[in-house]
């Protein structure tokens, strides 16, 4: 029988990349004033997902809590979460965030996930 060792989430590559508004909703525990910065989702799993934009918000000094309302398989998700890592490519920031996802909406995000799997609209990695 075959058990599946592996240790993190799959991480779900969306094959075009979807544009939406991003947040930012504090930096080091200080609230941001309202204001939509155009982003890029590029991949996701249950735990984070890889986006880039063009701020760099200098994360290596700064903890930075985003929002993202995101509008994949005709559903809307609203997701939070702190920015780990970010390396500068083409112009743009790309960053890591580790999601927070509230315990009722746990289910919520790998079923939509895998309902794009199914219609091949993300590739699994």
């Amino acid at each position: 029988m075959y058990t599946n060792r592996r240790a993190e989430p799959f991480r779900y590559t969306l094959k075009e990349p979807s544009t939406f508004d991003l947040h930012i909703l504090t930096i080091n525990g200080i609230p941001v004033p309202p204001k939509p910065v155009s982003a890029v989702l590029i991949d996701i799993s249950r735990s984070g997902c890889h986006l880039s934009f063009t701020l760099n918000v200098n994360i290596d000094n700064n903890l930075v809590r985003v929002g993202m309302e995101l509008e994949i398989a005709e559903e809307t998700l609203y997701l939070e979460g702190t920015l780990k890592w970010n390396k500068e490519q083409d112009g743009s920031f790309h960053y890591g965030a580790q999601l927070d996802i509230p315990e009722a909406d746990r289910d919520r995000l790998p079923r939509v996930l895998r309902k794009l799997a199914g219609e091949g609209k993300i590739m699994v990695r």
